[in-house]
Formats: structure tokens, C-alpha cells, sequence
């Protein structure tokens, strides 16, 4: 009989691979600037999450690169 859980650990896996990926990934690929970071805490939904590291695990990136990225193309709304 296979193990109830060995469909999940094989999904956590590839998914953690792909974190690994990303965080170890070269200075030159992080499109983010020198400036000093933050902390920001954030009240998400479960759903909203789960697709935020999943978007983050399929580009090879990180959740606060995407939020910056995002923030990055609002700020040019706001300056017009």
C-alpha cells in the first residue's frame, strides 16, 4: 500500500526545489535595488497566498519581488 502523504511530499518537494532555485540565484538576476528593506506585515486570504507563491515559485522569484515589481509599475500612475 503507498503512503497517503507521498503525493504531497513529492509536490513539496519540486516546490521547495524551485524556492531553492530562486533564492540562490545570482545578485545580477534580483531586479531589486540596493535601498534598505522593511518588514511589512500583510492580512491575506488563504487563496490569495497559495496563488502568490505559486506565481512566485513559476517565475523563480519571491513574493516580495512581485509585490515590488507591482509597485513598481502603480508608482508611475500615481507621479502622472
Amino acid at each position: 500500500m503507498a503512503n497517503m502523504f507521498e503525493k504531497y511530499a513529492a509536490d513539496r518537494e519540486a516546490e521547495q526545489k524551485k524556492i531553492e532555485k530562486a533564492v540562490s540565484a545570482p545578485a545580477e538576476d534580483i531586479s531589486a535595488d540596493d535601498e534598505k528593506r522593511t518588514t511589512l506585515s500583510l492580512s491575506l486570504t488563504v487563496s490569495d497566498k497559495k496563488a502568490l507563491k505559486m506565481m512566485a515559485a513559476e517565475r523563480e522569484t519571491t513574493i516580495a519581488a512581485i509585490i515590488h515589481e507591482w509597485v513598481a509599475e502603480h508608482i508611475e500612475e500615481v507621479d502622472e
